[in-house]
């Protein structure tokens, strides 16, 4: 009997939480393909490359992709919440934020490039000759428009073609990386980071499918809608940036502080801790995503994936104290050596980090992104200067110390705003007749188990 009640609950469970769990699976799969072969593609970058080419290039790699978040100016984010609501508009809205964040992210690559050198001598692979800057500042380009083109996707519910497309970026970049490890030698990091431009740029094949279909929905730009929601893209644009920044400028900052060959060891710890951070975003976005247009049992919600994404994170760590060492130890010794205690401290930054991603959903929610700026950009500030102190102090076990200090102080000032959206009794409610309550208890009950 009790058996039974608790199948009837679990199964009740799932059915109301089975469009975010279903959504939330695919984007982490998507991270699971692209860091799995993402470790490959750095395996062998460890193996055929110099350790100060592996750190230069992780670095770069690092500043492409945190340069694509810049000039993504919001316009992925918007697009998610926009396209459902615009079908008909939906790929003219698509190109023109592709162009617009693509020529973005190409301008501000070539301005990196050029400046980075000056701050850190081991940053002069960036300039050294005109490939080297061009594949660079492409690939921020590129970056930058595949970020807005993914979520655009996940908007008009095309998560496979999502999918797709990052299975056929990682599968990509390690082919192309593949000859060049085999075939030179002494090759530089300029080597590395255009193979994965490369990858991105070939990526966009998947795109043939999307614009094959045909229909009534123009596929001229249409800039002048994007003008007309600039505000809300800004907003968005400044949340996504504060989320991102720590993640992505962090290696750069061990690089300069520390040493090329450090941050080799750090990056790997840093990507492999990145894919347990993975599952608080991907829930808390569906909350986000679905909660928008369906606020009734909004608090359900948030309750279900602040306890999912906690649970997973004392598993991973559990999973990580006796497997982090063999993880690191496939790429080479020298790399379990160095990052074996800071992988260990990395994450356990995920219980700070389910806090920080839920308080940036509750404000989505509600839109309230105003008041919530200041106390994001806080944060990024006190994660990059704890971080910061950590490298030039005590090297990268404090590195991985300040960043955790600081999430779980974040945590604290943040908290009180994920509790409040986790109770009832302040959750957007909707009332309901109940003719319409009947419906949806016959339409739950319709619904079968996978």
């Amino acid at each position: 009997m009790r058996r039974a009640a608790l199948r009837e609950k679990l199964s009740g469970a799932i059915g109301f939480h089975r469009s975010l769990l279903v959504n939330a699976v695919s984007m982490m799969g998507t991270a699971l393909v692209t860091s799995g072969f993402g470790v490959v593609f750095w395996w062998l970058a460890a193996h055929y490359f110099s350790q100060d080419a592996v750190g230069v290039a992780s670095a770069s790699t690092s500043a492409m992709t945190l340069l694509g978040f810049f000039a993504t100016l919001g316009l992925g984010t918007l697009l998610m919440g926009e396209l459902p609501r615009r079908r008909e508009r939906s790929r003219s809205m698509i190109n023109a934020a592709f162009l617009i964040t693509g020529a973005t992210g190409c301008v501000l690559g070539v301005g990196f490039a050029l400046v980075a050198p000056i701050a850190s001598d081991n940053l002069s692979a960036l300039d050294a000759n005109l490939p080297s800057l061009l594949f660079f500042s492409l690939g921020v380009g590129l970056t930058a428009a595949v970020l807005v083109l993914d979520q655009a996707l996940i908007g008009l519910l095309r998560g496979g073609l999502q999918l797709t497309r990052n299975v056929v970026f990682s599968v990509t970049k390690l082919v192309v990386l593949i000859p060049i490890a085999l075939l030179l030698t002494d090759a530089g990091p300029a080597w590395i980071y255009s193979a994965w431009t490369l990858g991105i740029a070939i990526s966009l094949i998947v795109l043939v499918r999307f614009y094959s279909e045909r229909g009534e929905d123009p596929s001229r730009p249409d800039f002048a809608l994007l003008r007309d929601l600039r505000g809300s893209a800004f907003a968005h644009h400044l949340f996504n940036l504060a989320a991102k920044t720590p993640d992505l400028l962090i290696p750069v900052l061990v690089v300069g502080f520390v040493s090329a060959a450090a941050n080799a060891s750090f990056y790997i710890a840093w990507m492999i801790a990145g894919f347990v951070f993975t599952v608080p975003w991907s829930l808390s976005t569906m909350v986000f995503a679905i909660g928008s247009g369906d606020p009734v049992g909004l608090a359900n919600r948030f309750r279900f994936t602040v306890r999912l994404s906690m649970a997973f994170g004392v598993v991973a760590n559990l999973v990580l104290f006796p497997a982090a060492g063999p993880l690191l130890e496939i790429f080479g010794p020298s790399y379990a050596a160095a990052a074996t205690t800071p992988l260990h401290i990395l994450a356990l930054g995920v219980f700070g980090d389910t806090v920080r991603m839920h308080f940036i959903a509750v404000h989505r929610v509600e839109n309230r992104l105003g008041p919530a700026l200041p106390v994001i950009w806080l944060a990024t500030a006190l994660e990059l200067v704890a971080a910061g102190v950590g490298a030039a102090v005590g090297g990268l076990e404090w590195v991985a110390i300040g960043w955790v200090a600081a999430v779980s102080l974040e945590s604290l000032f943040m908290g009180p705003d994920v509790w409040r959206a986790m109770r009832p009794a302040t959750a957007p409610t909707i009332v309901e007749s109940p003719a319409e309550i009947a419906a949806h208890v016959a339409e739950a009950k319709s619904v079968e188990p996978l």
